[in-house]
């Protein structure tokens, strides 16, 4: 197993962005001597006074105060900008990281209408499901094609299209999906053989397992072999010395978390007898729905979630979050890799039953 760190800096609440973006990058550079494999940086929906919109931008700054941690758009959301331009920043990307990048991408059902109206994009929101799709078909050839080339789509055109500089990585960066909403995106992505990014923070282990096995059905239709060390999963990650030190650190910012929450949303946790006003901080906390405890707590945390889930290959930890005082979010993480990433990096996907029965199942068609 890796370990990552997804940062949301839109839920900070500085007077500036230029201070968010300061302690987004302390972060980020303390993630990469910790030895954090991976860095995803969101570009939300819904944008805020301290949101990063523009990943690639923060990327670039980053790339020369760290020397190993790769990053990855979280996300990059297609219909609302148009494949040359995405190419030529990624392609950029790339070669400021020098290979360290991921283009991670989106955008049917976290696309606004206000979003799309502020870019003069007139296309009902039951279109861009279509506008993804397109869009990666002329990404891809913007990436692929040896030679200029037009492209006369419903939504995307272009004449003469080569895309200067190459990336760093040949033919392309490596792709990442978000693949938590329907079967179609995930269907997309492992047609492809996309990196799939699992889950929004506190989704049960129960989804993860249903959109993996859904997207290794799909990767195997078409003709690929999928492997679970690629699968990403995010989760709201705190540690503290004692579980009882942990939660007062984060109580009252988690307890507003859950407060703001959409009710729709909320709605996924209710289990049967009670109500979305009985989801409390201690109630998320105890079911699991944030991870926050001892280090002996975490590492529970983490093995339960990995066998329900059926396996997964990277941990993303949700960063950038105003959960308490930063020198304390710089402690927790500490205390992760030094006290809980060791007791569950050997975790190995494609070494557990799952994955047998998989090679078995495959063994008995190649035989057919």
């Amino acid at each position: 197993m890796k370990f990552g760190l997804f940062s949301e800096s839109g839920h900070r609440r500085n007077a500036v962005a230029a201070d968010t973006y300061a302690q987004d990058l302390d972060e980020i550079v303390l993630a990469d001597e910790l030895g954090i494999d991976e860095v995803w940086i969101a570009e939300p929906n819904h944008v805020r006074p301290n949101t990063v919109t523009n990943a690639a931008m923060l990327m670039c700054k980053a790339a020369g105060m760290t020397s190993r941690v790769k990053f990855g758009h979280a996300i990059r959301q297609l219909p609302l900008h148009h494949p040359v331009d995405l190419v030529q920043e990624a392609n950029a990307c790339d070669n400021h990281l020098r290979g360290r990048f991921i283009f991670g991408y989106g955008g049917t059902h976290l696309v606004t209408h206000e979003q799309m109206e502020m870019r003069g994009i007139d296309v009902g929101h039951d279109e861009t499901r279509a506008m993804v799709h397109e869009s990666v078909e002329f990404m891809l050839k913007c990436w692929t094609s040896p030679e200029p080339f037009d492209f006369d789509g419903r939504y995307w055109r272009g004449k003469g299209v080569q895309i200067l500089p190459r990336p760093f990585q040949q033919p392309h960066p490596p792709i990442a999906a978000a693949c938590s909403g329907s079967a179609d995106t995930i269907e997309l992505a492992a047609r492809h053989g996309f990196i799939p990014l699992f889950g929004r923070g506190n989704d049960s282990a129960e989804q993860v397992s249903g959109w993996s096995d859904a997207y290794i059905a799909a990767a195997e239709a078409a003709g690929h072999q999928p492997s679970r060390s690629d699968f990403h999963v995010s989760r709201i990650v705190y540690v503290g010395e004692t579980d009882a030190e942990a939660r007062d650190d984060v109580r009252e910012a988690l307890a507003r978390v859950v407060a703001e929450r959409d009710p729709v949303y909320l709605k996924r946790h209710v289990p049967p007898g009670l109500t979305i006003a009985d989801l409390t901080f201690d109630y998320m906390a105890d079911a699991g729905h944030y991870w926050v405890g001892s280090p002996d707590t975490i590492r529970g945390r983490v093995q339960d979630y990995y066998e329900q889930s059926g396996g997964f290959g990277v941990l993303l930890m949700f960063g950038a979050l105003p959960l308490t005082a930063p020198e304390n979010i710089a402690r927790s993480l500490r205390l992760f890799m030094q006290e809980v990433a060791p007791a569950v990096a050997g975790l190995d996907p494609e070494a557990g039953p799952a994955a047998a029965d998989r090679q078995r199942n495959l063994a008995e068609v190649e035989s057919r």
